[in-house]
């Protein structure tokens, strides 16, 4: 055996993953990829300053369509019989990658009704998941408290929050979820115990992007995540870009207001 070889324990952060995907694995999750068109959604982002993150505007365009739509937030719970669980309100979950302990980790934290705040709080929110102390969060310091236990341990929290419990699932894991693509990728394989998780990607100067979307065949067809998917397409054409240029002009209305007069 090479004098370098060696084990080392499993890490924490790698520790969450895995039980994420114990249980995803346990999912029947279909994946489906299309194209759609946000060009009138980059239109308006290019317009608003300071500019508003896409993945603000994805989950509250999420949340906008989850109000009609109850697939987005509709979790299957086997245990102790199977059953369907309608949450009153969308959850949002969000990956995001910090440096944790000296190693890159991908952290998860839910924020509720992300359809009653503006993109501005959302996108702050967002940029205060990235900067701030990652023990400074109620969903990160859980997620570290979590996989410390051992293994069996670990197994039944998980089990209890996503099998049995549908108000703790919705609030420990969310309704539903995001995740970006790196730049020019795509996802060929993954598992997610969330109902339903998309993946965006880069926007292409036309307004064209690719979207991926992984969904649990149990509480929806594929056509079911096809309507969805229109209907978030539509809420970022709409909505969102009607928030974003009120905000626009609003700005422009403050700047031409604070000039002096005269000149």
């Amino acid at each position: 055996m090479n004098s370098k070889s060696r084990y080392r324990s499993v890490p924490l952060h790698r520790r969450w993953v895995n039980d994420i995907m114990h249980f995803g694995m346990k999912s029947h999750v279909v994946g489906c990829t299309w194209r759609i068109n946000l060009a009138p959604a980059l239109a308006a982002r290019t317009a608003h300053k300071p500019t508003i993150g896409w993945t603000a505007m994805w989950m509250k365009a999420l949340a906008l369509v989850g109000q009609r739509y109850p697939e987005l937030r509709t979790a299957y719970l086997p245990f102790p019989w199977a059953r369907l669980y309608v949450h009153p309100e969308c959850v949002c979950a969000v990956a995001i990658e910090r440096t944790w302990q000296g190693a890159s980790a991908v952290f998860f934290d839910q924020i509720r009704q992300p359809d009653a705040l503006s993109l501005a709080d959302l996108d702050n929110w967002l940029r205060r998941l990235k900067q701030e102390p990652v023990e400074s969060f109620s969903g990160f310091r859980r997620m570290i408290r979590f996989a410390r236990p051992p293994v069996l341990v670990r197994r039944l929290i998980w089990s209890l929050v996503l099998h049995w419990f549908g108000p703790l699932r919705a609030k420990y894991v969310g309704t539903c979820a995001l995740n970006p693509f790196p730049t020019g990728g795509s996802v060929t394989q993954s598992a997610t115990p969330i109902s339903f998780l998309l993946y965006y990607g880069l926007v292409e100067p036309n307004g064209d992007t690719q979207v991926q979307i992984l969904f649990d065949h149990r509480v929806m067809d594929g056509i079911d995540a096809y309507r969805l998917l229109r209907n978030i397409e539509a809420a970022l054409n709409r909505e969102i870009a009607a928030e974003l240029e009120q905000r626009a002009l609003a700005a422009e209305r403050v700047a031409i207001a604070s000039e002096p007069e005269g000149g």
